[in-house]
């Protein structure tokens, strides 16, 4: 399970109690269930991240209640990471900062679109918006590919 936030003290993050505690109380309580956290002060996950989650999911002992993104020098729990190497022949990735209410995040969502139903590429779009709704601080993600 990953969580993005840390619970201090608590025995794991919100989201693994609660799958923990749906687990214990059907008859499926003999999963195993690894917990940790990711982008922690609101920080990008990038694949290299998720590789070292999956890393370390398949080692024979997998350390729990990890964090990803941050060395973290408290619990000294951070997973390692490695150099990650993905093909990026024909990628094209885009990021677009706007503020709320500017159009920014509707352009992108029709540049997707119009990429998707008119041309042989894949695209592909993630939005990141403020909890301010006007003038709050918008990311596009876009990705463009064979």
């Amino acid at each position: 399970m990953l969580d993005r936030c840390k619970a201090m003290g608590a025995a794991g993050e919100p989201l693994f109690e609660d799958v923990c505690s749906v687990l214990m109380n059907s008859d499926r309580f003999a999963i195993r269930v690894i917990g940790g956290r990711y982008g922690l002060s609101s920080k990008d996950v990038g694949p290299e991240q998720i590789a070292a989650v999956f890393e370390n999911l398949a080692s024979e002992k997998p350390v729990r209640s990890f964090t990803v993104g941050i060395n973290d020098d408290v619990t000294h729990l951070s997973l390692p990471l490695k150099p990650f190497e993905e093909n990026t022949d024909g990628l094209v990735r885009c990021k677009f900062w706007g503020l709320g209410g500017d159009g920014t995040v509707g352009a992108n969502h029709n540049t997707v679109r119009i990429i998707n139903d008119n041309t042989d590429k894949f695209a592909q779009a993630y939005f990141e918006y403020d909890a301010k709704k006007s003038f709050g601080v918008t990311k596009s993600h876009l990705r463009f590919s064979d």
